[in-house]
């Protein structure tokens, strides 16, 4: 099998050196091994996502040589596919129509707070009759779709850097979005999570290399990749750059973009030796590593 891997940053802001990373890390992976290095940008988030960031983002890994095989795909451009997945799963009963208002919601959630449990959707609309869809609709609610998440359900994988990775389904927060609201017989946007699995199937990526903080969003993604008959790709969650706090690096600490990096007089091969070595030491003939 042809190793396919893929970067997918989100053109909400200009390359950050953590994404940068992780495209030095898949670029590496794919050449490695032989396979495709794809380039696909996740500009779902109509609100944020700016065409001068898309250039931001092609300029800074054109910069440091990081060129794909493949690409750059747009996910606004695919929303008939998405919406397409999300009627397939709601004709196997996977999913379902949620009429649940916003301040419903907060109501769950600040009952739940007291309790000191972790804030989850209660999966109350999930079987709904017929009748009481139709109070809902002529009450003027516009309905989300979920995703079912039985609470008894384990999910694991052997994660490619962190060894075997275990989570229960009672931890995921109950049925998850993912479809925006819209009306009854209408599929709205479509989310995050559902979209990057669907996106992944179709372009049939075998591993997905990506940030420590992507985590939680694996055992949700291997469910939807079950429940569309797709067999999960390997997953490897790397370290995330830290500043001297220990904390996720963000533009408050400073430079964090790979063009302000250039602008200073940064080399590019300077710039990716560093990333690239930047959480890892490469091992020693011994056995042991450069470093203590």
């Amino acid at each position: 099998m042809t190793v396919r891997v893929r970067l997918a940053p989100s053109p909400t802001g200009n390359l950050h050196i953590g994404t940068a990373r992780t495209a030095v890390f898949n670029w590496l992976y794919a050449r490695h091994r032989g396979g495709k290095f794809i380039l696909r940008i996740e500009d779902t988030d109509r609100e944020r996502s700016r065409p001068e960031y898309t250039e931001n983002i092609l300029e800074g890994l054109q910069w440091l040589g990081l060129t794909w095989d493949e690409g750059p795909y747009f996910q606004s451009d695919r929303l008939d596919l998405y919406r397409q997945a999300i009627q397939t799963l709601l004709d196997k009963g996977l999913a379902y129509y949620c009429y649940c208002t916003p301040e419903e919601l907060d109501a769950l959630r600040s009952e739940q707070k007291p309790r000191a449990v972790a804030p989850r959707y209660d999966n109350r609309h999930r079987h709904l009759t017929p009748q009481e869809q139709a109070a809902f609709e002529a009450a003027g609610r516009t309905p989300v779709i979920r995703f079912k998440i039985e609470d008894d359900r384990q999910i694991e994988w052997q994660d490619l850097v962190r060894g075997r990775v275990s989570w229960q389904g009672a931890d995921l927060g109950g049925d998850m979005v993912i479809a925006r609201a819209a009306p009854r017989g209408e599929i709205g946007y479509p989310l995050y999570n559902l979209v990057v699995v669907v996106d992944d199937i179709a372009m049939g990526i075998t591993d997905v290399i990506r940030g420590e903080d992507h985590i939680g969003n694996t055992p949700k993604q291997i469910l939807l990749y079950e429940a569309l008959g797709a067999t999960p790709p390997n997953f490897a969650h790397t370290p995330l750059i830290l500043n001297s706090a220990g904390q996720k690096l963000s533009k408050r600490d400073g430079v964090t973009s790979i063009s302000d990096f250039r602008a200073m007089g940064y080399l590019a091969p300077a710039l990716a030796n560093y990333m690239t070595l930047l959480g890892w030491s490469p091992p020693r003939r011994d056995g042991g590593t450069l470093y203590p």
